[in-house]
């Protein structure tokens, strides 16, 4: 095989009329396909834009309709644009008369929203209205596309539908979705023969694709120019490497000469790079192993924030930023020691000849201190810190990675610790690497192993002081590693598909524990369970379907079931987790907000998913006692649970004041350690079997008992 070098000369040696045509029609090929890829993807593109200022019409209408609904409609003063609607004549409440003598006329949601609708149309070109296969207004009754999608609704049970389509010879995107028959319905079309559940009709939205047409049309124009001028670029540079390779021989030997400076040196800042810097350590190396009494050590140095300065300021201002540390490196060195880049924002040094390992760490230090002091790049003044990781001398080593690999793992327990720190490689921290390795091997067969458990928190009902429900909590105890808490392998686990298999297994064993304590021990009420989903659950497109052949299997009552997502993992893929939270709520599941308050905690997180329970995150509850506003904030997120309907669970409950202070708030729920700690099925069935309604003076008795056996066997 042929080097680089010597194919280059080859290359040049081509006929250069020959080789320019080729290389023409190549470029105009891939310039050409450029342009057509680009095209199609504005295309899909304005579509997008299209269907998305649809469904936010769609989402604007929804929230009105709710609100009206709700309200049973709008009571108006009757006036020429408000008359008395003749098509709610046959409703008894239509017109009213106030105790003041004022008389009113009641609108309903479809009369307003088709008056909305037609100022939307005269304005924006937006076209829209509620339709149904029978209607109260004959001006709401279908066109030929809404009857078509009212059909596909009522017979393949789609949640919407999305065409382009022409209405008066003008292109429209048309987006259309269901309405089903509800209580706040009955009161204007009850009498149409609707019940509780049927398909009423759907709101239509059609919006004029035009506009949309004629921005693709400007910026196609626009695409075709560039793709020009880049076709024309490219023919100019092949013409000009063209000449290159005429040329190329008289360069050769300046070339070698670069080739061997780059093998050896970063071309960026002039550093050593790491096979020159390699090459030295080995050499210290074997300078130790013939005498023991010369130290040196390896530091590895990460920048701290590099990446969000080079983000914020550009690629160019990072690499004279790279320059400019690599300079201040320099200076702070010894004559002896060596300094290099290794890639990126990371360097390593060789500290050679040290007196005593002490020093490595006073020379790291003035590195680290040369590096915090503020840098001016094309006068900005720039901050950066970094992190450093020491490997000092030792006879185990046997090669210069095994150095820089502890060093770099020392490095990165400082950047864990808090960054701009500076840490000294322990074997303790080879224990670490492998402790996290074995716990992402041994998770693919932890089921097959059976050691995994549930351990079960009482949920407790504040107001009658009696157990709802429990919670139902993950537990793995590892033949070696002994027990290994949720918050070291779940967050392992959720990067690979075994946490749905988990998950799973945990959803089974859960509510078949609770029909077990339903059955024996409810007396005339139901215990609820708490199960946590992960991310890749409630994003799996076929969750739904699994859970509900599951509970149907388990003969589970899908209301006894509360799933509790967190708001992170929400926010992440928020299509398709949509779609299966309101299925869940369709089956009759509960959902609960988790640690509410710990992220975003945006209302439009509230209302969007519909939530039945919201878990006030521990932090704010434990804190309400020294904190007063904490003790605020607690009463502020109770009263938004009341605004929005939703029931309210207390979590991390340690202290008597903390319960009796979230039974003034009239917080409904609660669980804690006060309370009770996780325990096993087994401690759950012996206090069941004490107190079947399990009241709070159970709890505290059989805690206290425990505290009390734990206290005379340790002393």
């Amino acid at each position: 095989m042929k080097s680089i070098d010597q194919q280059i000369s080859l290359f040049a040696k081509l006929p250069i009329v020959r080789l320019v045509i080729l290389a023409v029609l190549v470029w105009s090929g891939l310039v050409g396909y450029s342009l057509e890829w680009n095209i199609s993807n504005l295309k899909d593109e304005q579509a997008n834009l299209a269907i998305y200022a649809a469904r936010s019409n769609w989402n604007k209408d929804q929230a009105f309709r709710q609100w009206a609904t709700t309200h049973g409609g709008v009571y108006v003063p009757p006036t020429e644009r408000t008359p008395p609607n003749p098509y709610l004549s046959h409703i008894g409440r239509r017109d009213v008369v106030t105790t003041d003598g004022m008389k009113l006329t009641l609108m309903n949601p479809a009369y307003m929203l088709r008056q909305m609708t037609e100022e939307f149309e005269d304005t924006y070109g937006v076209k829209g209205k509620i339709t149904g296969k029978i209607t109260i207004n004959p001006n709401n009754n279908p066109d030929a596309w809404e009857l078509a999608a009212l059909e596909r609704f009522e017979k393949e049970k789609i949640p919407e539908v999305i065409e382009q389509s022409v209405i008066d010879g003008a292109p429209y995107m048309r987006f259309m979705k269901p309405m089903y028959m509800n209580k706040g319905c009955e009161v204007c079309h009850a009498a149409m023969g609707f019940k509780d559940g049927d398909l009423r009709g759907g709101v239509s939205i059609a919006i004029p694709m035009t506009p949309y047409l004629d921005a693709m049309r400007d910026t196609s124009r626009s695409m075709i120019v560039i793709h020009l001028v880049v076709w024309l670029v490219g023919v100019g540079g092949f013409v000009a490497f063209a000449l290159y390779a005429w040329h190329r021989h008289v360069e050769r030997s300046a070339l070698l000469s670069k080739l061997e400076h780059g093998a050896l040196y970063d071309s960026l800042t002039g550093l050593p790079n790491r096979f020159l810097f390699s090459d030295r350590l080995n050499l210290s190396m074997a300078k130790f192993h013939r005498d023991t009494s010369h130290r040196f050590a390896v530091c590895f140095v990460d920048l701290d924030r590099f990446k969000n300065l080079n983000d914020s300021f550009g690629h160019a201002m990072g690499d004279e930023l790279l320059k400019a540390v690599s300079e201040r490196f320099s200076q702070v060195l010894r004559p002896s020691d060596t300094v290099a880049r290794m890639g990126g924002d990371e360097f390593t040094f060789l500290l050679d000849d040290l007196n005593q390992p002490q020093d490595a760490y006073q020379i790291t230090e003035r590195i680290l201190h040369a590096v915090e002091t503020p840098f001016q790049i094309n006068g900005q003044s720039v901050n950066v810190g970094a992190s450093i990781g020491i490997c000092l001398a030792d006879s185990k080593y046997k090669s210069a990675e095994e150095m820089l690999r502890d060093a770099d793992t020392a490095m990165y327990r400082a950047k864990a610790l808090g960054k701009g720190r500076i840490d000294i490689f322990e074997p303790a921290m080879h224990a670490e690497v492998a402790r996290s390795t074995r716990i992402e091997h041994d998770l693919h067969t932890v089921l097959e192993r059976d050691e995994l458990s549930i351990h079960y928190q009482p949920i407790v009902n504040l107001e009658t002081e009696q157990v709802d429900g429990f919670e139902a909590l993950l537990r793995w105890h590892h033949p070696f590693l002994g027990n290994i808490s949720p918050d070291q392998f779940i967050p392992i686990a959720e990067n690979t598909d075994v946490i749905e298999h988990i998950g799973q297994w945990v959803m089974e064993n859960a509510c078949q524990q609770l029909n077990d304590w339903n059955r024996r021990y409810a007396s005339g009420r139901r215990f609820f369970i708490s199960v946590n989903l992960s991310a890749r659950q409630v994003s799996r497109p076929g969750f739904v379907d699994v859970l509900q052949e599951t509970l149907k299997r388990l003969e589970f009552d899908p209301a006894c079931l509360h799933c509790e997502v967190t708001e992170t993992l929400l926010i992440t893929d928020q299509v398709t987790t949509l779609e299966n939270m309101s299925r869940l709520r369709q089956l009759g599941v509960h959902l609960s907000a988790d640690d509410f308050g710990k992220g975003y905690s945006s209302l439009t997180y509230l209302q969007n998913y519909n939530f039945n329970v919201l878990k006030i995150d521990k932090q704010f509850v434990q804190d309400m006692g020294t904190r007063k506003k904490d003790s605020r904030l607690v009463g502020s997120l109770l009263r938004l649970a009341r605004d929005f309907d939703l029931s309210v669970v207390a979590e991390g409950v340690e202290t008597r004041e903390q319960m009796e202070k979230l039974q003034e708030l009239d917080c409904r729920w609660a669980q804690g350690f006060y309370l009770c700690r996780p325990s096993t099925p087994e401690v759950i069935e012996q206090l069941l079997r004490s107190d079947a309604q399990l009241h709070v003076d159970t709890l505290l008795a059989a805690l206290n008992e425990a505290e009390m056996h734990h206290i005379s066997k340790v002393g």
